[in-house]
């Protein structure tokens, strides 16, 4: 650690030093001296090269002040403010006098329109026009063979974690355009981790505006931010991308490529890749990361992405298509992948896009379950182990529309088609034993899964602006769901019982479960503004599903052919269900505070026809239901109620046995819960000192909540009905703040803490046994990450849980679990075409039982060779899991019930990877922070 706390002192030392040098501050207003310029853009330059020191933005009251400047170096400031004439100032600093004072900076306003003029000028860092935040690119110094992600770390108010999502001044980004166009279905880390920053001219954020209208909201605390990325001029006809192939040890391997090709109006993007590393082919920095975040987001009406990322591997889902691992099955994964992207942009008003993705993923898995379930002195274990594959095959077209015929319209159109074939292939070794009568059952499960899926959606997205009331907003929503799933299931599964009386017992079957359904929604909003302190909100929702469900389950017949029906097995569901939901509001606003009070009509109504039952199963309500909205400043409080009918698949009576230990039947006779749900929200940003508080707190009171009535036999065998229960509460608070220092180019660092709360109470049913369970789950986090020059990056976070489950019931034992992760990671960029990474983590569980690691560390690391012009090519030698300590060992506790599941995971291996980046010719290189040409 000694070499460590050395680093860390010179580090803070030249941060000190650093800090000592001179100071200017001011103030500045416009010509009439009566109006104040707040979030002004004060940069200063070397006034001999026009090279950046440093920037700021003036404060609420128009003041500044830029510390840390250097002694006897001629130096330039410049203020610059949309709409404004900047100004410019010579001025050297020195020991003796270190500190220079402006007392009214005073700008002209630019009154008169000129034609295009050639002008030779600095251009500022950051200009701030109206709602939108404008980076000049070329103002942040990265390296030859950075990326988008990384120019963005560098921008103030900017923040990328670990997994690659990005938030401005604490908004997460929904959107990453390209030239104002999608770059691969919306999803930001496609164009952050794979377009290099030295194409890019310039970085605009504004609020989603697209959002707010489909949303019929006026409040921007509830909506993320938009990044739209311009590239040079010298790029708009070019080429870009990059192309890797690597190979190890283990025969393990990785190849791929991103090609992106540029004309004008028109943008193609193809990649493709393989692999055997359980991780997405086109995002080559994932391997060295090690996180441990799962996110979903729609981020257009029909588009979908999901991330994961852990220890154990990683992958991206986009509408349904998998790229790397796949979650839910552990293992070990080989995929490949292709996709194809193009947009069209003939003018400002309509673009059009078109993308199709391929994906294959064939899973190795060998996972052992250990599941206790807990019962007064009675100890009841059921041990799988499970060996076998998983193969999926998924394609998926999109097509769709932006449409702004004019400033007051909006339109957005989608679909894709999507299609998903599934072979899993699973053997399972199965024993129960109790720790009273000793080994209960032994038996062996061969299971073959085919399951295909067949799912188109669209989207309609409309808004209307009124052009003679401001305020005056009407949005039309629509969208259609069919999705098509049919599933196999074959059997084939020989138990042994031992207690209480010995039997053997054999199945051989083969379920069909056939499961297409349609949903269609249609709704719209219009908001009336009546006064200057009151608007009128109306709101309609109508949804319409039909959805069918087949069960037939066959045993083998005489000719050994599953053609004999187990009418027992076997049911016919079909559904059709109307939900219509109507509300009307009004707000009333008072300088910062808007109170809306807001009552819902909600229909609903499900007709539910079983095989088993002579007459349908009529669900219907009808309720009013309140509503209250309450916003002042940055502070939201909401209250709601709701009315939940039971979903089908809890309506099933017939038993689904294919897991003879595990057997599942549905219940007729369910209530619709009704649910109390609170929430409040509070984010805090202050831009001058990159300061981002954020708090969410949520509790949820139900009325016939569906739980799980539970049988445990004295053979092991689980048997589960829905049941409803009253008294159900769920809750949790969730607060993050952070902290960046990025006035200093040359030494940035920032800081965040948070935390997770959460509480639960339901009713446990087991046995006979009745009890309340409650559980509570708390989480707290930090990090601590700096930039010295982008000669060493230095990342580190910590988290802490301990979660624990008490229960009424002294027939129950409290459960408790506590954890610790750690993570550190170093890139060291000192020496010239070379780059050293290495990343660490530590997990604790101390729920893992006897004979297994409670304990793992995990380290990566790797070194990198940069080559060839404008080090375009990287040769990268790097070792996984150095310790060989990596493993997948989890254990958790639900109910009175405890899981421990480990599996096989990537071992210790050794890469050799080379990328070759392409990069588009864009004439004479400039320096950056230089003078450069500006068009007004």
């Amino acid at each position: 650690m000694k070499p460590t706390f050395t680093l860390l002192a010179v580090l803070f030392l030249y941060a000190t030093v650093y800090g000592q040098g001179g100071s200017i501050s001011g103030k500045i207003t416009d010509t009439s001296l009566k109006k104040i310029m707040p979030l002004a853009t004060v940069t200063v330059f070397k006034a001999t090269d026009t090279t950046i020191v440093t920037y700021r933005l003036s404060n609420q009251q128009g003041e500044f002040k830029i510390p840390s400047l250097p002694f006897d170096v001629p130096l330039r400031f410049m203020v610059s403010f949309s709409g404004y004439e900047a100004f410019r100032k010579d001025f050297v600093l020195s020991a003796v006098k270190s500190s220079l004072q402006f007392d009214s900076v005073m700008l002209y306003p630019t009154y008169k329109q000129l034609d295009e003029v050639m002008v030779i000028a600095e251009r500022p860092p950051v200009v701030i026009k109206q709602d939108t935040i404008e980076f000049n690119a070329s103002a942040f110094k990265t390296l030859p063979n950075a990326l988008v992600e990384d120019l963005l770390k560098k921008l103030p108010g900017v923040q990328v974690d670990a997994d690659g999502n990005i938030t401005v001044n604490g908004k997460p980004v929904n959107r990453l355009t390209v030239d104002g166009k999608n770059f691969f279905g919306d999803d930001p880390k496609m164009a952050t981790r794979n377009l290099p920053s030295n194409v890019i001219d310039k970085i605009q954020v504004t609020d989603d505006k697209e959002q707010m209208q489909r949303n019929g909201d006026d409040n921007l605390n509830n909506v993320g931010k938009v990044v739209n990325i311009t590239l040079k001029k010298g790029v708009k006809k070019g080429m870009f991308g990059k192309f890797y192939a690597g190979g190890g040890s283990d025969s393990r391997y990785e190849a791929g490529g991103i090609a992106n090709i540029f004309r004008d109006t028109l943008q193609v993007s193809v990649l493709g890749y393989a692999n055997n590393l359980n991780k997405p082919g086109f995002s080559y920095s994932e391997l060295m990361q090690a996180g441990g975040l799962d996110r979903s987001r729609g981020n257009s009406i029909s588009s979908n992405t999901s991330i994961w990322n852990n220890g154990s591997g990683s992958s991206i889902s986009i509408n349904g298509v998998n790229f790397g691992g796949l979650q839910n099955y552990g293992g070990i994964s080989t995929s490949k992948g292709a996709g194809i992207n193009l947009n069209h942009a003939p003018n400002a008003k309509k673009s059009f896009f078109g993308q199709y993705f391929y994906g294959n993923v064939n899973v190795d898995r060998r996972i052992q379950t250990n599941v206790s379930q807990y019962s007064n002195d009675t100890i009841i274990t059921n041990n799988t182990d499970l060996i076998g594959s998983v193969i999926t095959n998924s394609h998926n077209i999109g097509i769709g529309a932006r449409l702004k015929p004019d400033t007051l319209t909006n339109i957005l159109l989608n679909a894709n088609y999507s299609i998903g074939l599934t072979d899993d292939v699973r053997n399972s070794n199965i024993n129960s034993n109790s720790n009273k009568n000793g080994s209960l059952s032994y038996g062996n499960i061969a299971q073959i899964n085919d399951l295909s899926s067949y799912y188109y959606r669209h989207g309609i997205s409309y808004t209307q602006l009124s052009k003679n009331k401001k305020g005056r907003r009407f949005s039309f929503n629509h969208n259609l769901d069919v999705n098509n799933r049919f599933t196999d299931y074959y059997t084939d599964a020989t138990t042994h019982y031992v207690n209480p009386n010995p039997y053997d017992s054999i199945i051989q079957q083969l379920r069909n479960e056939g499961l297409p359904r349609t949903d269609v929604v249609a709704g719209l909003t219009y908001t009336e503004p009546l006064s200057k302190k009151w608007i009128l909100r109306f709101g309609s929702r109508y949804e319409y599903g039909k959805l069918g469900n087949g069960i037939s389950t066959y045993n083998k017949g005489i000719n050994q052919e599953f053609d004999k029906i187990n009418n027992f097995l076997s049911s016919n569901f079909s559904r059709i269900s109307h939900r219509l939901n109507s509300s009307i509001g009004i707000d009333f606003k008072l300088q910062d505070l808007t109170i809306t009070p807001t009552l819902r009509a909600l229909w609903q109504k499900a007709d539910n026809n079983l095989a088993s039952l002579p007459l349908p199963l009529l669900q219907e309500q009808f309720n009013f239901l309140p509503a209250l909205s309450v916003v002042y400043k940055q502070f939201n409080f909401n209250y709601d109620k709701g009315i939940v009918l039971p979903a089908f698949n809890y309506l099933l009576p017939v038993s689904d046995n294919t897991n003879p230990y595990y057997i599942v039947r549905g219940n007729t006779g369910l209530l619709p819960s009704e649910r109390h749900s609170l929430s409040v929200n509070y984010y805090f940003n202050n831009p001058k000192k990159n300061l981002n508080v954020s708090l969410y707190a949520n509790a949820n009171f139900t009325k016939n909540d569906v739980i799980q009535d539970i049988t445990l036999d004295n053979r092991g065998v689980q048997t589960t009905t829905p049941v409803n229960a009253d008294g159900s509460a769920n809750s949790y608070i969730n607060y993050n703040i952070s902290r960046q220092y990025k006035s200093n180019p040359k030494f940035t660092y920032q800081w965040n803490t948070g935390a997770y709360y959460g509480y639960n109470r339901s009713k446990l049913l087991f046995n006979s046994e009745s009890s309340w369970q409650s559980t509570w789950e708390m989480n707290q986090w930090c990090g601590f990450n700096m930039n010295w020059n982008d000669k060493l990056e230095w990342n580190n976070s910590y988290s802490i849980s301990y979660n624990f489950t008490d229960y009424t019931n002294t027939a129950f034992t409290r459960l408790e679990t506590v954890g610790h992760y750690a993570n550190t990671e170093f890139v060291l960029r000192y020496i010239k075409h070379i780059i050293i990474e290495t990343n660490c983590n530590y997990n604790f569980n101390s729920n893992i039982p006897t004979g297994l690691p409670k304990d793992v560390i995990r380290w990566n690391a790797a070194i990198n060779f940069t080559m060839l012009k404008d080090e375009r090519g990287v040769l990268k030698l790097s070792v996984f899991d150095i310790l060989n300590q990596n493993n997948s060992v989890s254990r958790y506790a639900t109910r009175n019930m405890v899981t421990t599941r480990s599996q096989n995971v990537l071992a210790q291996y050794f890469m050799a990877t080379f990328t070759y980046n392409i990069r588009p010719s864009m004439g004479a290189k400039k320096k950056v922070g230089g003078r450069e040409m500006l068009l007004f």
